[in-house]
């Protein structure tokens, strides 16, 4: 089963909203002014562009994002990418999706509206919608709306690929351990585990011990034995 998240999105397009008409005109024109002030040497126009992306970027976070959009992108190509954006309208499709979704959205997000993520949401059906409390649209690690994102983010994984593992198999693993047991059986690593749920390879150390003494497994070769015997390790890899 397929599962979505979608963060600071949006279904549709600057240009498919309700916009005054000024509103309307700077969103006309800003692939224009992208394609003229993207590329100077000067960094002021990107630095407005940035503003939208992170405004509680510190200075050097800034400078960074603002370099980074000058090497990632050329005008033309900037320009003609934020004219398109503009122009989508996906609500139809986000209607008849049929998985499991998170969407989470900053409130104060200047570059996507807070309420166009609410719409996402609203639109997707069953959809679970998360309000983050940040003014930025690429959320920064060291707000706490990046901590929130990251673990609503990591429940609705374990949730999804909890309802794919064998729901009768080694009964007494928590949910936790059963997507441990899951890259183990895949013959991951404890540093390869650690990487992909989050935790430090001290914590997966002491939590594949504890799967093992639940599996009533000498060895990381039998538990792995024993897993895939009642169905783990089939499942593709969390990307």
């Amino acid at each position: 089963m397929i599962g979505l998240v979608l963060v600071g999105g949006y279904a549709r397009g600057v240009l498919q909203r309700k916009l005054t008409p000024e509103q309307r005109r700077q969103a006309e024109l800003l692939p224009e002014l992208i394609e003229v002030g993207w590329g100077q040497d000067n960094p002021a126009f990107r630095q407005v562009f940035t503003s939208l992306f992170i405004p509680g970027g510190s200075a050097e976070q800034v400078t960074w994002f603002n370099e980074l959009e000058r090497l990632s992108c050329t005008p033309a190509h900037a320009a003609r990418t934020v004219a398109a954006f503009g122009q989508i309208d996906v609500s139809d499709l986000a209607a008849g999706l049929a998985c499991p979704a998170l969407v989470l959205h900053a409130r104060g997000d200047a570059r996507v509206p807070f309420e166009e993520g609410r719409y996402l949401a609203g639109v997707i059906p069953g959809a679970r919608f998360v309000p983050l409390e940040s003014r930025n649209h690429v959320l920064l690690q060291e707000e706490p709306a990046y901590a929130l994102c990251m673990e609503e983010m990591q429940a609705f994984l374990r949730a999804h690929r909890a309802a794919e593992l064998p729901p009768d198999a080694f009964p007494t693993l928590t949910p936790g351990e059963r997507d441990l047991l899951e890259l183990l059986a895949q013959g991951l690593d404890n540093l390869q585990i650690s990487a992909h749920l989050g935790l430090s390879e001290k914590t997966v150390r002491n939590k594949v011990s504890a799967v093992f003494t639940k599996l009533e497994a000498d060895t990381r070769a039998q538990a792995i034995v024993r897993a895939r015997e009642a169905g783990f390790g089939r499942l593709p890899l969390p990307r």
